[in-house]
């Protein structure tokens, strides 16, 4: 069965669940005391999400190992595969990360030797800790879009643009938020077409003889 595809529809439904769970978190500039006392009352909703940010990001890199696979058997001596299949392992491990991140407050929270400087400090790394996944995503999305372009294979040629285009946008400041949400449509869209039973070319008819004179 051909489900490797389908593990970045997976991906990406994990991925916007965990966030909704999450919800709004403490500000950068929100004092400690209040930062602690905001994981100790949501810890189980902050795990939950963290959670579910782990298992997406496995998921994707299932996803990333896939889609080099395809894009290595219409380039078999091209580099822009692994780079693709680089940029899902990068994003895949900043996710691991930031739910470390928010595993540290949730498990801290409710340590009274643990003091407010200390939930400032980490809820300041853990608030601004997303270029990693972000940039791995873009570049996944970017080395597979090159890729296509070129080829047409395995992918249409207008989601290889695509691919390009918001690869290149996530890296623009002020537009990268959009661009990393509508890459989320991407990979939804590139499982789709990686889903698809290869085309059987039908065999060549033999030449037919000429009658004898």
């Amino acid at each position: 069965m051909r489900l490797g595809p389908f593990t970045g529809i997976v991906a990406v439904i994990l991925i916007v669940v965990a966030f909704a769970v999450g919800g709004s978190t403490p500000d950068v500039g929100d004092p400690g005391p209040q930062i602690k006392l905001f994981y100790h009352h949501h810890d189980t909703r902050q795990a939950v999400a963290l959670y579910l940010l782990v298992l997406a990001a496995a998921v994707l890199v299932f996803f990333a190992g896939n889609l080099r696979h395809h894009l290595a058997e219409a380039d078999r001596h091209g580099w822009l595969p692994q780079v693709a299949f680089a940029g899902g392992i990068l994003s895949a491990v900043g996710f691991w990360t930031a739910s470390s991140l928010t595993l540290a407050m949730v498990d801290a929270s409710d340590k009274r030797r643990v003091g407010g400087q200390a939930f400032q400090s980490m809820n300041a790394i853990s608030t601004d800790f997303f270029i990693p996944f972000v940039a791995g995503i873009a570049i996944m999305m970017l080395a597979a879009g090159l890729d296509t372009a070129r080829s047409g294979t395995p992918l249409p040629r207008w989601l290889g643009w695509a691919g390009i285009v918001l690869g290149v946008a996530t890296f623009i400041p002020w537009v990268g938020f959009f661009a990393f949400l509508a890459s989320g449509l991407w990979i939804i869209a590139a499982s789709v077409f990686l889903a698809r039973p290869p085309k059987v070319k039908a065999p060549a008819e033999p030449p037919v003889a000429a009658p004898a004179g």
